[in-house]
């Protein structure tokens, strides 16, 4: 027997999927030195999320090596567990912000983030499954995604660190659930691995959207 075949299958939950990367980490480390500045860089950014998520129902913390993937999840309200996914990355850019203002420059740190909902398989301090690839897809979003997309914004207008883009699944929630934030598409996109063009989304705080849309 198969050593796959052995093993029990894992729980499936709905959970929000959180991908968070240090931009520029690698560059970072390499100019002044991963003991010297990327090792605690990393470590105030994994403090960081546990503070900010520890009351808001953050149920699995993996590291990417240039950042770190989240889970959030409530028993009661998949819709709950996004609001708080998302209130919890908003909080952390805060206290960031903060940081940063408290440290050198080659120890700040600068984000993208990512938010995602689906269902996932819960494996020991990991999950699995296509959700999982779909929250990293978005991460990756850049400038250079724009041009091949439908409707895009300018990709001048794409921010370059510490913004917060969302799938539509977690939009609709959004917009249903909660006048917190406001959401700005950056075009229909065609994500690697998943079929159609995918609409995403950039949440940003309130009021902040007619602020965007008034700079263009």
């Amino acid at each position: 027997m198969a050593a796959s075949e052995a093993e029990p299958m894992p729980e499936i939950a709905t959970e929000v999927i959180v991908v968070i990367d240090l931009v520029e980490s690698t560059l970072t480390s390499n100019l002044f030195g991963w003991y010297a500045v990327g090792r605690h860089s990393l470590r105030d950014l994994r403090s960081l999320v546990g503070e900010v998520g520890k009351s808001r129902g953050l149920r699995c913390v993996r590291s990417t090596g240039d950042g770190y993937l989240l889970t959030f999840h409530d028993p009661q309200s998949a819709e709950m567990a996004a609001i708080r996914a998302v209130e919890a990355v908003f909080d952390l850019l805060h206290r960031i912000l903060v940081r940063n203002q408290q440290v050198s420059e080659e120890r700040a740190l600068n984000l993208r983030c990512a938010v995602h909902l689906g269902e996932v398989d819960v494996v020991a301090d990991d999950r699995e499954g296509p959700h999982i690839s779909m929250a990293f897809r978005l991460e990756e979003i850049s400038r250079a995604s724009l041009p091949a997309a439908l409707n895009p914004i300018p990709p001048e207008q794409f921010p370059l660190q510490n913004y917060v883009l969302c799938s539509e699944e977690v939009a609709g929630i959004l917009s249903r659930r909660t006048k917190q934030w406001d959401l700005s598409s950056i075009g229909l996109l065609k994500l690697k691995g998943f079929p159609g063009w995918r609409e995403v989304f950039r949440v940003l705080p309130e009021g902040q959207a007619a602020q965007v849309a008034m700079a263009e």
